[in-house]
């Protein structure tokens, strides 16, 4: 028995030991799939769990003016952030930061108790300062902040349907920033922090920096944006319009310097204005042009020698039958030479001409400049208009088609083909963005110039001499410029309501260029439903004048020298031998058309014209951009020397002075001071300022 058992002892060692080697071999292929194989897998769970990783947004590029003043920029804000697990008392949390806040205390609360939200609940996004802290003050453990990026756009509603806006979620709503939208925006960071057992976050990292979006340098003019959006605002309101539209191109590139729409909204606060402030008209709403249409059935017919800039052509005292229908001027006109009938705006000498074209070639001159097509410009939203095959057209058509009716254009589209005329007879590609740079400020993308001929020079200066006779002697007669010599045309539209003519709704317009011979800018002026007197050459054509005039100064355009000053010339007068007007009534007077104005007679009547004047400020110590925008306010011009805060002006502060005059303003640089008394001395700049 004894020998069985000794013989035994031995296996069991052997046993022992092979399970001991079996267990640790296993021990170590567990080991070696845990740490080598499986390795990736376990840190990717740890790191779930003990590491938080989140994007950090990117700022968007700036958009700069043609000056590179800013117009949108972006700054960094703070966004509130719970983590409801370390939190100890909730209700009273979300009730704290409710008041703050002004949200709504249950919802917030009800949100923080939500299972899925324990780790993290975003409160509220992009808060202002003064909310942030508050909730700093507060103490209160797992609440906390992160960084994103805010839009912001210092001029607020300027050139507000152009620019657009932001969204919450960073996407470019409308305008500018949604077609530049992947330009703009930037490439997003990555960083991370850690979380203890308890959900406690600590040590973050930033695993990735952002990057910001390429910035744009626009064609915009911030001054004369200002210009346009002012005294659109003054026309639309003055008219009791419903709505109304100027842009400012430059003639010969397209460029455009101006895009102003009324009524405008703050970018900043766009959420708290209906969608139908954001869009832009200038290239989503088309509408029939009318008068302004002329320009594509006189250009054709000069360009296809159908007819001579001094051809008689009989407009029958006013009236025309096409397909046994009549269409009717504004006035009884019998023989008109070519000229003529742009000056007075001749329906019946406009649709003699289109019948001469023919509906193929009419069709071909309008889709030529441009109409039924994009004019490319670089805006969201933009609509074709509205051409018709010239085998759809009706009997009518071809005579309505010849004086802006029976199609559809966006203001751009029209103000790209009275542009042709204005540059020598190219059509041009009208564009917002110049150039494209990146957060260094070195170039990516530039603006080509695209433009393609569509009449001879011979033809374009043609009709550019007729469009001058409009407003020196014609329908336009109030665009006409100080100091320069401009052209343009009138444009008066009956608008349709479920295809039918609306009564007493129309659209006002004109559209010119100057200065002649060389035209800088091209000028449209477009308003909406004028109430009462709704003529494009009552209605639209002063502010064409007071825009342009003002947007030729600022572009620091030399006025003609061949022109005399501006003088203001007697006004016939009926009931009285003399009579005193203000500066408004002789706007008013120069207006009626010469063709109401009493025959000439042996008698003279004599006027006595009170000009308007105004009393300087004091300029002194302001910068020049301040001077030149009370100026502008002020109505006269600006004549300034050097740089930085003005430190001189003749004529001295409270010298009150006309109207259009003149002010010269001296800037200097550095710190300057005034002596005492020096304002009431004339002598030079060194006597009367000191260092």
């Amino acid at each position: 028995m004894a020998n069985n058992g000794g013989g035994l002892k031995p296996i069991r060692i052997v046993v022992v030991i092979l399970g001991i080697f079996l267990w640790s071999i296993s021990i170590a292929v567990r080991l070696v799939q845990l740490q080598i194989i499986e390795k990736d897998s376990f840190v990717e769970r740890a790191n779930k769990n003990q590491q938080v990783t989140r994007s950090k947004s990117a700022p968007r590029g700036i958009i700069y003016d043609s000056k590179m003043g800013e117009l949108a920029t972006s700054v960094t804000v703070s966004t509130v952030v719970a983590e409801p697990r370390r939190i100890q008392n909730i209700p009273e949390t979300a009730r704290r930061l409710a008041e703050i806040l002004e949200l709504d205390p249950r919802q917030l609360e009800s949100r923080m108790r939500e299972p899925s939200r324990q780790a993290n609940v975003t409160i509220k996004r992009k808060i202002d300062p003064a909310a942030e802290k508050l909730i700093e003050s507060l103490g209160i453990d797992g609440v906390y902040f992160i960084e994103e990026s805010m839009r912001v756009y210092p001029n607020r509603d300027l050139a507000s349907q152009t620019l657009g806006f932001v969204n919450m979620d960073g996407d470019g709503g409308t305008g500018i920033e949604q077609q530049y939208d992947k330009e703009l925006k930037g490439k997003e960071g990555v960083f991370s922090y850690d979380v203890d057992a308890h959900g406690r976050s600590y040590r973050d990292k930033v695993e990735k920096p952002p990057v910001q979006g390429h910035s744009l340098v626009l064609s915009l003019d911030k001054a004369i944006q200002y210009i346009a959006d002012r005294e659109l605002a003054a026309a639309v309101e003055k008219s009791k319009a419903r709505s109304g539209v100027v842009i400012v191109m430059e003639s010969e590139t397209g460029r455009i310097l101006a895009l102003s729409n009324y009524p405008s909204f703050n970018c900043n606060t766009y959420n708290k204005y209906p969608n139908v402030f954001w869009r832009n008209r200038a290239v989503s709403d088309y509408f029939e042009p009318g008068s302004t249409f002329k320009v594509v059935v006189a250009s054709a017919a000069l360009e296809a020698g159908l007819t001579q800039p001094d051809e008689m052509i009989d407009c029958q005292n006013g009236t025309i039958i096409i397909g046994k229908h009549p269409f009717h001027d504004h006035k009884a006109y019998g023989l008109l030479s070519f000229s003529q009938i742009l000056e007075f705006s001749s329906n019946v000498g406009a649709a003699k001409l289109g019948l001469r074209l023919g509906e193929q070639r009419l069709y071909e001159a309008v889709r030529n400049f441009g109409f039924g097509s994009k004019t490319g410009v670089d805006l969201p939203a933009e609509t074709i208009g509205l051409v018709r095959d010239w085998h759809d057209w009706s009997g009518l058509s071809i005579g309505a088609i010849s004086f802006g009716q029976e199609v559809g254009v966006t203001s751009m589209q029209i103000l790209g083909a009275i542009n042709a005329i204005a540059n020598g007879g190219y059509r041009v590609r009208p564009s917002l963005v110049d150039r494209v740079i990146d957060e260094k400020g070195d170039l990516i993308n530039v603006r080509s110039p695209e433009r393609v001929r569509l009449m001879s020079p011979q033809t374009s200066a043609t009709v550019s001499n007729a469009f001058e006779r409009v407003v020196l002697g014609g329908t336009g007669k109030r665009a006409a410029l100080e100091g320069y010599r401009a052209a343009g045309k009138t444009g008066t539209a009956q608008k349709t309501i479920k295809g039918h003519y609306a009564p007493n709704k129309y659209v006002a317009s004109f559209i010119g260029f100057a200065p002649l011979p060389t035209p800088r800018i091209t000028v449209l002026v477009q308003i909406d439903e004028p109430q009462g007197v709704h003529y494009g050459g009552d209605v639209c054509a002063p502010y064409f004048q007071k825009i342009a005039q003002q947007s030729l100064l600022q572009l620091k355009v030399p006025p003609d020298k061949d022109l005399l000053s501006p003088k203001l010339n007697p006004i016939a007068a009926v009931p009285a031998t003399k009579m005193k007007l203000t500066a408004a009534q002789i706007q008013k007077a120069s207006a009626l058309d010469k063709n109401t104005q009493p025959e000439k007679s042996s008698d003279v009547i004599t006027t006595i014209v009170e000009q308007e004047l105004v009393a300087l400020p004091d300029f002194r110590g302001m910068s020049k951009r301040t001077v030149l925008n009370h100026c502008l306010d002020l109505g006269i011009r600006l004549q300034a020397t050097g740089s930085g805060v003005a430190v001189f002006q003749s004529p001295m502060p409270g010298i009150k002075i006309p109207i259009g005059t003149t002010c010269s303003v001296t800037f200097a640089k550095g710190n300057w001071r005034l002596n005492p008394g020096a304002a009431d001395q004339n002598d030079n700049l060194s006597a009367n300022f000191r260092r």
